[in-house]
């Protein structure tokens, strides 16, 4: 039996593969010049530290490649790309994003275009399977005769080709593939299209910032702003009487340190670093369901008496959150605006210290834009995702595997921590609301991962297409759920059974 095809999502992820070593390692190198304070023309020295041979190994040209990590390292301080005739050395503007504060501005997402190979969009190819066949169906088949052959073999003319994909679906060798730039594969919102030129291009007006579209580019071109630089700043203020830097760990962070790392050991490595503490994220989500819990159990009860309920989208997903209010405004009104786990676990924080910066641990890129948001902006001061803080414990020369004795938090429920799987949002919601109201009995309901899955719900409830509405909507931006970030090291398999055996873990089972 062959296996099943692999979805866009899963290709490369948990696979360390050169694109993965370069964007790490410059990370890892900008994080070690602030660490150690070298000078700022240190700044310039990084691009040949990474490509560090006189012979191309990756594209065409050695000076292509440093010219590539050359604008990572831009990002890397939370600055914007300068490209196509505005190059200058990073050293011309770096000085403006060495400092404790937040730096980085929309867009977060860029097109690396020096880097892009321009990939071709969605088309069907002859591959050399073709054995020009005397039946050639794919002939016959085509709706507007695209399909010929030519000296025996098939050939699709792309200019009449209008991508029905009939003929690959009668191909008896297989011969004919589908392609399509991976990138715009795994945007759910439509965002990826080309320039003039061809290079891929982001329609901020779709984007949703999930970052889906970093971690599926096999050429390392598309990248999002960072803030390790502010954040190391700020733990050296911290170090010197400022204002302390506490973290808030998401509750995806389970297994993705390997697996002598617990959250415990994390939390110890994090005190290393400089932090004066940490808390669990998943104490906001344990907020986050009495909030939705209660708002659903008002709804089955409006449901009941005949009276016609809409439903509660959950917002812990602020990616799924925008693209929901963008593509379905009439539905808007629909979308919990109560604050995202984070933002609530941000407010304990900050009610204990109000001195004290916080800083979001996750494997989300979106919730750098949530950040701009000034309400937001005013308990949250830096995001920092998985692989950022794994850079930084590298350069700081730190292993959470050596603390791994540090005893879990317990700031949280298990169903706080069951947030970042896919489908255990609504569950958990869906149990408060039956402690809330015990005569609840079956409440429809839809989980949904990856934009695309998550639009084509709220299309589904707009155009009136299910026997029964449901009053739940569940939406992830990632595959499997949060634990499919783009900011995430484990593998998801990996990820999802780490995360159940912390929740397992901890003290209480639910909250209330």
């Amino acid at each position: 039996m062959p296996l099943p095809p692999l979805d866009i999502f899963e290709k490369m992820r948990g696979l360390f593969t050169p694109v993965t070593d370069i964007r790490r390692r410059v990370l890892i190198e900008v994080a070690r010049m602030i660490q150690a304070e070298r000078p700022p023309s240190h700044v310039e020295a990084i691009p040949y530290e990474i490509i560090n041979k006189n012979t191309p190994t990756y594209r065409d040209c050695v000076f292509k490649e440093r010219a590539v990590v050359r604008e990572r390292v831009r990002l890397a301080f939370g600055l914007g790309l300068k490209e196509f005739g505005a190059h200058a050395p990073v050293l011309d503007d770096m000085a403006p994003a060495i400092v404790a504060a937040k730096v980085i501005t929309e867009p977060l997402v860029s097109v690396i275009k020096i880097g892009c190979e321009r990939c071709p969009e969605k088309s069907y190819i002859v591959s050399d399977c073709c054995m020009g066949c005397i039946a050639h169906p794919c002939v016959p088949v085509c709706p507007k005769k695209a399909v010929s052959m030519v000296r025996g073999k098939s050939f699709i003319d792309q200019s009449l080709c209008i991508r029905c994909g009939r003929c690959m679906q009668v191909c008896p060798y297989n011969a004919i593939l589908y392609r399509e730039r991976p990138c715009a594969a795994a945007c759910g919102v439509n965002a990826i299209r080309s320039d003039v030129e061809g290079f891929a291009d982001i329609d901020y007006s779709r984007c949703v910032s999930c970052g889906l579209c970093i971690v599926s580019c096999p050429f390392g071109a598309i990248a999002e702003k960072s803030e390790i630089v502010q954040i190391i700043r700020s733990l050296k203020e911290a170090a010197d009487g400022g204002p302390p830097v506490w973290g808030e760990i998401a509750p995806s962070i389970a297994g993705q340190f390997g697996p002598l790392a617990k959250p415990g050991a994390i939390v110890a490595a994090l005190g290393k670093l400089g932090f004066a503490g940490a808390v669990e994220v998943a104490y906001g989500a344990d907020i986050a369901i009495g909030e939705e819990g209660a708002r659903v159990a008002a709804l089955c009860a409006e449901r009941a008496a005949g009276r016609n309920a809409g439903f509660v989208g959950t917002s812990c997903c602020p990616a799924w959150a925008l693209a929901a209010r963008r593509n379905h405004p009439r539905l808007a009104e629909n979308i919990s605006n109560s604050w995202t786990p984070m933002v609530e676990t941000a407010k304990k924080i900050k009610a204990a210290d109000p001195r004290a910066r916080v800083v979001f641990i996750g494997p989300c890129v979106a919730k750098k834009v949530e950040c701009f948001h000034p309400a937001v902006a005013a308990m949250v001061d830096f995001v920092m995702t998985f692989e950022e803080l794994a850079a930084l414990f590298k350069a700081a020369d730190i292993d959470p595997a050596d603390t791994s004795s540090a005893a879990d938090p317990d700031d949280a429920t298990t169903a706080g921590r069951s947030y970042p799987v896919a489908g255990n949002v609504a569950a958990v919601i869906l149990a408060c609301a039956r402690q809330v109201s015990s005569s609840i009995g079956d409440c429809p309901h839809q989980s949904a991962d990856t934009l695309r899955d998550c639009l084509s719900v709220l299309k589904k409830i707009e155009d009136d297409e299910f026997d029964e509405k449901p009053l739940l909507v569940e939406g992830m931006a990632c595959p499997y759920g949060c634990i499919g970030g783009p900011g995430t090291l484990a593998p998801l398999n990996r990820a999802r059974a780490e995360v159940a055996a912390f929740a397992k873990r901890a003290p209480r089972a639910a909250p209330g």
